[in-house]
């Protein structure tokens, strides 16, 4: 006999309302998700624009007198070609033998003039070294503990060299760590050579992992591993 009672009623069945996925909270992940993706493509084309807006605005600055003076009016794009004709021309004259030595001319004119000469040696030395014929100076991709131990960072091994200690003879290496996203700037350190770690990543891969702090990476695990047949820096 039936107490009227439905079993039915005692299902512990959700309601179709919470079965069913939260379609509002779906749209807003899929929103959020692809703007998060669009910010990052975006920012870099922004920074883009703005430093190849500012450089070419920087330049038609420069050339509105001489546009002026020739063609009665400013022309805009003048800066930014007559910037590209004296770069090609600055190089073929780097790839003669007598440009070279006008350019070494200019070089010892512009190392005499007091306010310039530290800024213009600077900045050849630190373009000198990132030239491609240049990268020799850096002589392989190191690993040094810094700031603490067991941590550690990209270095470029510039030189080793041995001293003298009070517990005797000691060789030590010279080693620049580059600054990201900026390679050109860094810190020059010297550690004993011992603490100083090979690495199997070439000169060129470490300049791009250092610009792009990190999201251009090669293998990590060639980063860890010293380069097969390369010398260890033990003592």
């Amino acid at each position: 006999m039936s107490d009227g009672h439905d079993p039915l009623n005692d299902s512990q069945f959700l309601p179709m309302a919470q079965v069913e996925p939260d379609k509002h909270s779906t749209v807003m992940g899929f929103l959020r998700s692809r703007f998060i993706t669009g910010a990052l493509v975006a920012f870099p084309l922004a920074v883009s624009v703005f430093f190849g807006r500012f450089i070419f605005g920087l330049l038609d600055s420069w050339s509105y007198p001489i546009s002026k003076e020739l063609f009665g009016q400013p022309i805009p794009g003048a800066g930014a070609a007559l910037a590209l004709i004296i770069i090609f021309m600055l190089g073929v004259l780097g790839h003669n033998v007598i440009g070279r030595r006008f350019l070494k001319l200019g070089e010892r004119i512009l190392a005499r003039v007091p306010v310039l000469r530290p800024i213009y040696v600077g900045a050849r030395e630190v373009t000198r070294a990132f030239s491609h014929d240049r990268t020799k100076g850096f002589r392989r991709v190191v690993l040094v503990p810094f700031p603490i131990e067991d941590v550690w960072v990209v270095g470029f091994l510039t030189g080793e060299f041995e001293t003298i200690t009070d517990e005797g003879p000691r060789r030590m290496a010279s080693v620049f760590m580059p600054t990201t996203p900026n390679p050109t700037t860094g810190f020059y350190m010297l550690y004993p050579i011992e603490k100083v770690r090979s690495t199997a990543i070439s000169v060129e891969e470490a300049v791009r992992m250092v610009i792009s702090g990190g999201l251009v990476s090669p293998d990590p695990r060639r980063i860890m591993t010293p380069a097969p047949g390369s010398p260890e820096l033990r003592p």
